[in-house]
């Protein structure tokens, strides 16, 4: 499996699990009827960076993008947001990608 920065091309992989989880509306505060385009935007384009976890047959199984929380003085805190597919649940791909994040955080 490989972690990598994402492609806005990526999304269409994300958007399936993306979809499902915004509908369900337990853990994030998107609008349940949120489409694609929006979704793109919020996910992809306004986060500083969005990364992918792709299996080896090239299947998206999980995402995470990372924000600056706040402008400013706030500029050093980050925000994340994680998502896996629910087929992919439970192998520790939430884990590995927050701890890459914490890395990418420290980075930037």
């Amino acid at each position: 499996m490989t972690l990598r920065e994402a492609t806005p091309d990526d999304f269409t992989g994300i958007w399936p699990f993306f979809r499902q989880i915004a509908e369900a509306g337990d853990t994030y505060a998107y609008p349940r009827d949120i489409g694609m385009d929006a979704a793109r935007a919020a996910w992809i384009d306004a986060p500083r960076k969005t990364f992918v976890w792709v299996d080896e047959e090239g299947r998206i199984l999980g995402s995470y993008y990372l924000k600056t929380n706040h402008a400013g003085a706030g500029s050093h805190v980050c925000n994340c947001g994680y998502m896996v597919a629910p087929e992919a649940r439970g192998q520790g791909i939430a884990a590995a990608m927050c701890e890459h994040s914490q890395n990418v955080a420290r980075e930037l």
